[in-house]
């Protein structure tokens, strides 16, 4: 991966991310960022998870959402290249580091949400296609009206999301690390998930991983649950 300019916000926040930082100066570093001067450029980029913004997009941001979730305490370090895993905790610098790989569910229909956003400047929340749909079923429903979801569609749709990302993390090399996925939660009222928590639970009980938690994509209030 392209790392950006070291001279630039952003190729500060990346060199202050590959070191250990505290949680509270890994939320700082990340609100300075984004409360801080960004190009367009940038700005469309994250959105549409493209470049080196989708590091930041899928494995940095659904950290910081998760750390505040839980309201963790210690220390965290990222990776930003493609070594196995994304990122790095500990308790302090003493502790033994504990490792969390981090992926999104619903990642392409994220990306095309983002790029209809970009263009239109209005977006829509959920389209309901799988990840291994087809560009031409992306292009083509993106391309109709927005239209109203059922409760029991989007469970349906997010919950395969979340599984088929469990397949695809189906590894031994994944063995004692954990694993944080992001999902879509924000199309449903916090307390729908609860009604596919259980098989969920179900679908990661035999992952290697020792522990595997569900994230949110909210930009406020954090929230997620743990299903192993």
């Amino acid at each position: 991966m392209m790392l950006p300019a070291p001279d630039t916000p952003l190729g500060f926040l990346f060199a202050r991310l590959a070191r250990w930082n505290t949680i509270s100066a890994f939320e700082q570093a990340m609100r300075n960022y984004f409360l801080g001067q960004r190009s367009q450029a940038e700005i469309a980029d994250f959105r549409a998870k493209r470049g080196v913004l989708k590091t930041l997009r899928d494995e940095v941001t659904p950290v910081l959402h998760h750390l505040k979730f839980v309201n963790a305490k210690g220390e965290v370090k990222f990776a930003l290249n493609n070594t196995v895993p994304d990122c790095w905790l500990r308790e302090s610098p003493e502790a033994k580091p504990q490792g969390l790989e981090v992926t999104v569910a619903q990642s392409r229909e994220q990306h095309y949400l983002g790029r209809e956003l970009n263009e239109k400047r209005i977006g829509r929340g959920f389209l309901g296609l799988p990840d291994n749909a087809s560009s031409k079923a992306f292009s083509d429903k993106l391309a109709r009206p927005r239209v109203m979801y059922s409760t029991g569609s989007a469970l349906e749709v997010i919950g395969n999301g979340i599984k088929y990302c469990l397949e695809k993390k189906t590894n031994p090399k994944y063995a004692g690390f954990d694993l944080l996925i992001e999902a879509p939660l924000r199309s449903l009222p916090n307390e729908r998930w609860r009604q596919i928590e259980d098989e969920l639970r179900s679908a990661a009980s035999k992952m290697p991983f020792r522990e595997i938690h569900v994230i949110g994509n909210q930009e406020t209030e954090p929230f997620g649950f743990q299903i192993k």
